[in-house]
């Protein structure tokens, strides 16, 4: 029998804003394709007229950095598949002959309090507790948590505390923790469906039942991605640290193709495919990145749910925030070597061919954001950028930049519409400016040392530095401007000002009348004030974050529900339903309600 005949799955409305973006969909679609045709054309125009003409060092890195900023293939070829819409919003019905699931909730050094938030809400999850565990992986191996947990096992007698002992520092301890559980814990009762929840990510209650129908109905199908959204996001969410051009743009399309990436906490996934394919990876500290690809290799297919369905935190400080960062792009970084090795000559060719590219791609998109953003100021007072060989070649290139240019802005608003969220345009290009740092990073994890120095790669853990915050004004504005790198970031902005000044004051002393070819080959070159205006927003960011750094809210502080839009609840048991079957429920589900009102809010208010 079919899995969508054996389980009451039931279908629900999209919110409002989400449907009424849907009427750009084709507009966008169509856009896309312009983009890409007027694309191609522009470049060979640029190309041979660079070629074929008496052409400078000054010519070929234009042309190399319009390539680096300009060519959008690859994001805007994804939204071909967003032809058919978004995905479903499902809900697994009943409570008889449910499958069985494991929640993994992984930690090492956290907050206590912040896990066992966690933890209460994990247990209180709308879903029979004889047909799901809670399980807590300790790598922190910490007495006071096991002593909690211990504790709170009074109340739900499905929830577990397990340690390997102590890991923290270990590299990949992450990924080990979770085969650990697929493995050695798992031997002997083994669920259908594993969860995982980072050890600060608060589950809606009906978290299961939104996950669970999307694997339910797709036997081919092994994991399903949450969008993750954050319970202390200051207001404006200053660094991008939503991810949300990632996951509403990028990933919303992979996810119609079926091939959408993991990222990381609130994943549900079918335990034989993982198990299958070799379970978790232990090449790369992006665990949840590198599972998805190998998953898509061995042909299961992967998707994303929009929904918010779980809360967690973002790092409050700039330097947790670049520590993250730089962390991610290691984990990229490490693809590479891992698949050139002979340790993986059990995946074919063809998956380590694909995951070794995907890292290279993500560090050279670095090192050219890095030498990109270098290269304005140069390309500013180098004088001509294009070849003025003729009028004609002047012109050609001149309005097929404009055209692709223009149409780039066009495709981004659009974009911004359909997915029904505010972003700042070419947010594809979100923390960028940490390109140099990400770089150094990767140079001194493989030419240094590959292992944290007296703290752990988690970014929540209580023994990384960056999340004591006793330091004083003076101490963390050295920390900012020297150890995250934004006095690099400052002296670029100064560095980039100073040369369109520069560039603007030579052709008007050269020219008393300044002619279209004069202006249009340097300094009013659509292309190089296109990629100006990207450098200075970009590299403002962390700037700007100093001198006004955000207000980051507690968790507990709650504001008052927008009574116009407010936040949609789950079809789910009332509450006294709910408090009758799991003790103290109900303060958890207010909690995790008024958090979805708050960060609701903060969305549409963008809007």
């Amino acid at each position: 029998m079919a899995a969508d005949q054996t389980y009451d799955i039931r279908e629900f409305p999209h919110d409002p804003q989400i449907l009424s973006g849907q009427r750009y969909r084709n507009h966008l679609y169509y856009v896309a394709q312009l983009a890409i045709w007027l694309g191609n054309l522009y470049f060979v125009v640029r190309f041979l007229a660079v070629l074929f003409s008496a052409h400078t060092w000054q010519m070929w890195l234009m042309l190399l950095v319009e390539a680096i900023f300009l060519h959008q293939l690859l994001v805007i070829a994804a939204s071909k598949v967003e032809k058919n819409g978004p995905r479903k919003k499902l809900r697994l019905q009943g409570n008889q002959n449910l499958p069985r699931v494991d929640v993994l909730l992984p930690c090492c050094g956290e907050d206590v309090d912040v896990i066992l938030a966690t933890v209460r809400a994990a247990c209180s999850l709308d879903y029979p507790d004889s047909r799901f565990r809670v399980l807590v992986l300790d790598d922190g191996g910490s007495m006071a948590l096991k002593e909690a947990v211990l504790d709170l096992r009074s109340q739900w007698n499905h929830l577990s505390y397990h340690s390997r002992g102590r890991q923290s520092g270990m590299v990949f301890a992450k990924s080990g923790n979770l085969n650990y559980a697929l493995t050695t814990l798992q031997g002997e009762t083994q669920p259908e469906f594993c969860a995982i929840l980072d050890a600060d990510s608060i589950p809606t209650p009906d978290f299961l039942r939104a996950t669970l129908p999307h694997l339910l109905q797709s036997p081919d199908a092994a994991l399903v991605s949450t969008r993750q959204y954050f319970s202390n996001l200051p207001k404006g969410d200053p660094l991008s640290q939503t991810r949300s051009h990632f996951y509403t743009c990028q990933n919303a399309a992979l996810d119609v193709l079926g091939l959408a990436i993991d990222a990381g906490s609130g994943a549900v996934f079918r335990r034989n495919a993982v198990v299958q394919v070799g379970l978790y990876p232990t090449f790369s500290f992006s665990e949840d990145w590198q599972l998805s690809q190998i998953l898509h290799g061995m042909g299961w297919r992967t998707f994303q749910v929009q929904e918010p369905l779980q809360y967690g935190l973002v790092p409050d400080l700039l330097t947790g925030h670049c520590a993250q960062q730089n962390r991610w792009n290691i984990g990229h970084a490490q693809q590479i070597p891992a698949m050139l090795s002979s340790d993986y000559k059990h995946y074919t060719r063809t998956l380590r061919w694909n995951i070794a590219c995907n890292g290279f791609g993500i560090v050279a998109g670095e090192v050219g954001c890095f030498f990109g953003f270098l290269a304005v100021p140069l390309l500013f007072v180098s004088g001509q950028v294009i070849p003025t060989t003729s009028p004609s070649v002047v012109k050609a290139q001149t309005w097929l930049a404009l055209g692709q240019v223009l149409i780039m802005w066009i495709y981004e608003y659009l974009q911004v519409v359909h997915n029904g969220f505010r972003s700042a345009p070419f947010a594809h290009l979100e923390n960028k400016w940490l390109s140099g740092s990400n770089i150094l990073a990767i140079l001194r994890f493989y030419l240094v040392s590959d292992k944290p120095k007296g703290s752990s790669f988690v970014t929540g853990s209580t023994l990384n530095s960056w999340n004591q915050h006793a330091l004083s004004r003076c101490r963390k504005l050295y920390q900012d401007l020297l150890k995250n790198g934004v006095f690099y970031n400052f002296a670029l902005i100064l560095a980039t000002i100073w040369a369109v000044s520069y560039a603007i004051a030579s052709v008007m002393t050269a020219h008393n009348d300044p002619t279209f070819t004069s202006l249009v080959s340097s300094i009013a070159f659509p292309p190089l004030l296109h990629i100006c205006y990207l450098t200075l927003t970009n590299n403002w960011v962390p700037v700007a974050y100093i001198l006004k750094p955000p207000h980051y809210p507690d968790r507990k502080s709650h504001p008052p529900i927008d009574s116009k839009r407010p936040f949609s609840r789950p079809e789910t048991k009332n509450e006294a339903v709910l408090e009758s079957r799991w003790p103290g429920v109900g303060k958890v589900r207010k909690d995790i309600l008024h958090l979805g009102s708050r960060i609701e809010v903060q969305e549409l208010t963008k809007l």
